[in-house]
Order: C-alpha cells, then structure tokens, then sequence
C-alpha cells in the first residue's frame, strides 16, 4: 500500500506548477470558438484540453483524498478549477465508473449543445438506481421513472405525465393545499425559536425537509403524512424516510463519482443504497396504496382536484406509482435546500425584504390569508427574488446530455456516447453575464429592469431546471412551493441573518452544510 501511495504521488508531482501559463480561453473567445468551426479542420476529441490519463492508472487518481489535486474538493471546486486550467470546453476522462464526459463553461457551446441533443435526448447518470431498479422487478417491472429512462420508454413515460404536470395550470388545485400546509409550518416554527434571541435552532434544515416532504405529499398523493407534527420522534417515519433520501443522494455521489467497484461486485455502498431505497419503497408504498383505495370510493370523475397518482391511476398504474415515488423522493432534498437559500438571501438583504413585504402585504392583507393561484400570478418581486437566489445558490452545477451521433462542438469533434455537460452554475456567476454576479440583485430579473449596471444575459447563461423535453418534470410544483413558502414567512416575520457566510457542498445536487439559525421578528 506504501508503495502504491509513492507511485500515486510520484505521478500526480508530473502536473504542470500553477504559475505556468494555462491554456485558458475567456468567455470573449467562446464565440470564436462557433465561428472558427467551419473554417478550420476539427480537432479531435484527443485534442480537447483537460487532464491527461494515464496509462493503468487513468485519472481516477487525482481524485483521491488527501493524494488527488481535486481529491479534497467538492464537485462546484473542482470544476472552477477545471474551468480555470483549461478553459471553456474541457474533456475528463480515464474515470472508473464513469463515461468520458466534455464540460463547457460558455452559454453559445451550452446553446450548441442543446440543439444537437435531438428530439428525445439521452441523458446517462444515476447509474446505480437504474441498476437497483432494474432488480427490483416486483415493483417496477420495467418502467424505471424519468430520471434514468432513455429513449422509446423514456419517451412514452413523459408523454403519460406530462398533461398533469407540465401544463401551466397544473398547479391550480393544490395551491389552497400547499398554503394550508406552509401556515401549519409557520406556526410551529413560532415554537421552534429561542425564547430570548429569536432565533430558530441550529436543526432548522431538518425542518424544511419536513416541510418539502409533506408539501409533496399533499401533491403527489392527496394525503398527509403528518411530517409537521410537534416532537415527531427520530424513529416516525417521515424522518425516516427523509434520512435515507438524503443517504441515498450521498451514497449515489459516492458510488458513480469517486473510486469504486460496484460494477463488478455488490460494494458496501452499493448494499447501503439498496437498503435506503428498499426503506424509501416500503414507506412510500403505503401511502401510495392508500391513495389508491381512496381513489377507488370516490365516484367524482372530475380530476381537475385530485392527486398527481389519482390523474394518473387512470391511464397506467405503473406510471403513476413510479411517479408517485419519484416526486416522493426528488422533492424532499432539492426543493428544501434551495427554500433555505432563498431565505439566507432575504435575511441578508434588508431593503430587498422590504420591497418584497410591500408586494406581499399588497396580496396577503392578513398573516393568515391563504395564498391563491390569482395571487401567485401578480407576485413579480417575489419570482425575481427566487430567481435571483437560484441563480447565487445553484441546486445542481448544469444539464448533461450523452450524444447520440458524432457532433462538433466549439470546434472540437465529440464521439457518439460520450457525455457532455453544460456548467450553468459557473456560467451564472460570470460577470460577462450577470454585472455584480456575486450580489443579490432581484431587479435583473424584472421586464422593466432599471436597475444600474444590469444587462440581458445570454439565454443559455441561466438554466436552473434544465431544459428542452427533457426539462424538470416537477418545475412548476417546485416554483409554486417556493413562492407560497416566501409570502407566508414575509407576511408574518422580518427575517434577519447575524452568522457566518453561506456555505454548502455539491455532490449529486447542492446542500447547506450550516445551520439555519434565522432569527424571526413577529410583524
């Protein structure tokens, strides 16, 4: 083992210092890079810049802990890194586990990308659930959700879900839901805070999950968990199944993007995940179950009102438990991080809270007024503030796509099957795009933007939800949270900030890695 630890650092001392020139290009040069394309042979993939694999060894190596140059980073680090030695179009490759993949770091390359994507895109990630749901057959039997789907039954499995979830009045029956639960969540979180300082415990996260799961609920199934519930023990299972969510995104981080042989023998990893998505089905499975007993009694046929599952328990019974499940799993993590935030950037932004409390107070004329769909479609700040937190505070660090014909890109000639990912979390934060990218200015979002030293971006520069046919099925839902969630917490509280900067970590997606400790001021 010392041996091998003195060859590992005998290699990676090969590296260029960082004091000499790199081959950077600045984001003035991408646009070369499109108009150059026709005029010059195309380099090949061999060409793209980026870290040189090894033989044997690839360049798996340089990720390892403590041994690695990127090994001790987490993954948003690593790419400004990337970005930073090689510029806007660079190959990573010689990985274990994982395809050869191009990153760009421009929106005209992120444009190109996009276009030759085709009309049914193929995105291979998430390796290791496709493979635990390719096991499980007694429950998915062949329909493995959108996620990891591709092609045929990718496609035929959005066309069924798209109607009940991407329509834009397919939020409208359950704002009056989503309001009741947050005003439930704003009264306990009254409870929560410290009786002399005001301030919400250093477990606030662990709240907003609570808040994400039995929001979704209430969406995908019709039903409450009872996730809000006060002392709700350690061993319920709404925090149980909120600790193996956020386990299985870890555990799927550590399967597909660090060292591992899960490929060739069941890993303790591997076994771990299979047991955290076992506990996630068996919990989910129940509620589903009793969606469905629920829908079978009812003889009302119009499902404008009803659950996600009960739209869909009408089409395909499959489709609508394996999207029940899915919207279970993916709207707990997501969903909850970026609602902590959202606030963390109001808290710290005084006179953008109190424009947007003018607007709210405007909707919300009492602190227990429900919000309603007419309400959230005159709330102009509001979206402009979750945009802009969106945009600081990036969920995930873009959009992959895998090629599914040999595409030139930025003057460089891309293989079939190799996966090709569009940084948007870097890009957002490029000055070129967003003047002050590193300050919380709403204001660039609106129409009438007057804001100084504001400019329009480049369409590709911002994609938080991904985009094309292959854009977040659950986009509106999520928006719609988010929103009801901001007005009820400006109607009833001032919310202030007295700790340190924002910290997180980006794996599979993003999570705060501080405590929430906001201090809530009664209106």
């Amino acid at each position: 083992m010392t041996r091998v630890r003195f060859l590992i650092r005998e290699i990676n001392g090969l590296r260029l210092p960082s004091n000499i020139q790199c081959r950077a290009k600045s984001i003035k040069d991408c646009s070369m890079d499109s108009e150059m394309k026709n005029s010059e042979k195309e380099p090949q993939y061999k060409n793209i810049p980026g870290p040189k694999a090894l033989p044997l060894l690839g360049n798996w190596f340089r990720f390892l802990p403590y041994i690695g140059e990127y090994g001790n980073a987490d993954v948003m680090t690593q790419l400004r890194m990337l970005h930073k030695q090689y510029g806007n179009v660079v190959k990573l490759d010689g990985l274990m586990n994982r395809q050869s993949t191009v990153f760009l770091f421009c929106p005209q390359l992120c444009e190109e990308m996009y276009r030759l994507a085709g009309k049914s895109p193929i995105r291979i990630s998430l390796e290791s659930l496709y493979y635990y749901r390719k096991n499980r057959k007694h429950i998915f039997d062949g329909q493995y959700g959108l996620a990891v789907s591709q092609g045929k039954l990718w496609r035929d499995f959005r066309s069924k879900v798209n109607p009940h979830m991407m329509h834009p009045r397919a939020i409208t029956a359950h704002v009056t839901q989503i309001s009741e639960v947050t005003i439930e969540f704003v009264e306990k979180i009254r409870t929560l805070r410290d009786s002399k300082t005001l301030e919400l415990p250093s477990n606030f996260m662990n709240e907003l999950y609570k808040w994400g799961l039995e929001s979704m609920c209430t969406i995908a199934l019709g039903c409450r968990l009872g996730c809000l519930k006060p002392n709700l023990a350690t061993n319920s299972e709404p925090q149980i199944m909120i600790n193996c969510v956020l386990d299985m995104f870890d555990l799927i981080y550590r399967l597909e993007n660090l060292p591992s042989l899960w490929k060739i023998y069941n890993t303790r990893d591997l076994k771990k995940l299979f047991c955290a998505l076992d506990t996630i089905n068996e919990i989910s499975n129940k509620y589903i179950e009793c969606a469905k007993e629920k829908l079978g009694e009812t003889t009302d046929i119009d499902l404008q009102n009803h659950s996600v599952l009960e739209k869909l328990l009408r089409i395909d019974e499959k489709t609508a438990h394996v999207m029940a499940l899915d919207m279970l799993m993916g709207g707990i993590d997501t969903t909850s991080n970026v609602a902590g935030g959202l606030l963390y950037y109001i808290a710290n932004n005084p006179e953008k809270q109190e424009k947007l409390r003018k607007e709210v107070m405007s909707v919300l004329p009492r602190k227990t007024s429900p919000v309603t769909y007419d309400i959230l479609n005159r709330i102009t700040y509001a979206k402009a503030c979750i945009k802009e937190s969106m945009r600081l505070f990036p969920i995930t660090i873009g959009i992959q796509r895998t090629m599914q014909e040999d595409v030139t890109i930025g003057r460089y000639r891309i293989p079939a099957g190799f996966g090709v990912i569009a940084c948007h979390a870097l890009i957002s934060m490029e000055s070129a795009q967003y003047p002050l990218p590193h300050e919380y200015i709403p204001e660039r979002w609106l129409r009438d933007n007057t804001f100084p030293l504001t400019k329009k971006a480049h369409p590709y520069a911002y994609m938080p939800f991904g985009y094309g046919t292959r854009t977040c099925i659950g986009r509106r839902f999520a928006e719609m949270k988010l929103e009801i969630l901001l007005l009820t917490i400006i109607r009833n509280f001032r919310i202030e900030w007295h700790h340190e900067p924002l910290t997180y970590k980006t794996e599979i997606t993003s999570r705060l890695t501080m405590p929430m400790r906001f201090k809530l001021i009664d209106l």
